[in-house]
């Protein structure tokens, strides 16, 4: 009787290729995770929030006093600083601009003053709004065709005609996304 030798290599071999396909799995689930956006970063975090227009002043015996009201009616406090606002006209979508406190504007509050920002706590000098609070977005001016956006230095001039819809979309720009969108009518209400 010939006996033969059973060789204890195979288990080995098969526990090392087990053993690196695994770690190749446990790294590439890793790679997939940062590269799909997951963050420890808590700043990253959307804001999730309730805000809407509600109200569009333009005073036709002054045509430099003009702004959208904002409620916020729930949700996260928002830093006004920390926002940006893009408008539309519902009539022509390639009529866009954006609106941050960061640009200068060439308009007038309701005192007459020259604005020194577009984004504004209405009746506190905060920043930051909460539930119940409300905010407004100034306008550069009106004239014949509406209400209408000018930053300082710049010959581009975003007009929203009388008798169509502003559309909006606030959003946040830390973690670059939506907070909440909605139209208002363009009218004379002053």
């Amino acid at each position: 009787m010939n006996r033969k030798n059973l060789n204890d290599r195979a288990v080995s071999e098969v526990f090392g290729v087990m053993l690196m396909l695994t770690i190749t799995l446990i790294v590439a689930c890793i790679v997939a995770t940062f590269v799909c956006g997951f963050s420890f970063d808590a700043k990253k975090d959307a804001i999730s929030a309730n805000i809407v227009a509600s109200d569009l002043y333009m005073d036709e015996s002054d045509e430099s006093c003009a702004y959208i009201l904002f409620d916020h009616l729930s949700g996260d406090p928002v830093d006004l600083n920390a926002i940006r606002v893009s408008l539309g006209i519902r009539s022509s979508a390639k009529m866009t601009t954006c609106i941050r406190n960061v640009d200068h504007p060439t308009g007038l509050d309701e005192a007459g003053n020259s604005l020194t920002c577009y984004i504004a706590n209405y009746g506190e000098d905060s920043s930051k709004i909460t539930v119940g609070d409300r905010f407004v977005l100034y306008a550069d001016g009106i004239d014949n065709n509406g209400i209408f956006w000018m930053r300082e230095n710049t010959s581009e001039k975003f007009s929203a005609p009388m008798n169509d819809y502003i559309t909006y979309q606030i959003i946040d720009t830390r973690s670059n996304r939506p907070i909440s969108t909605g139209s208002i009518p363009v009218s004379h209400t002053g």
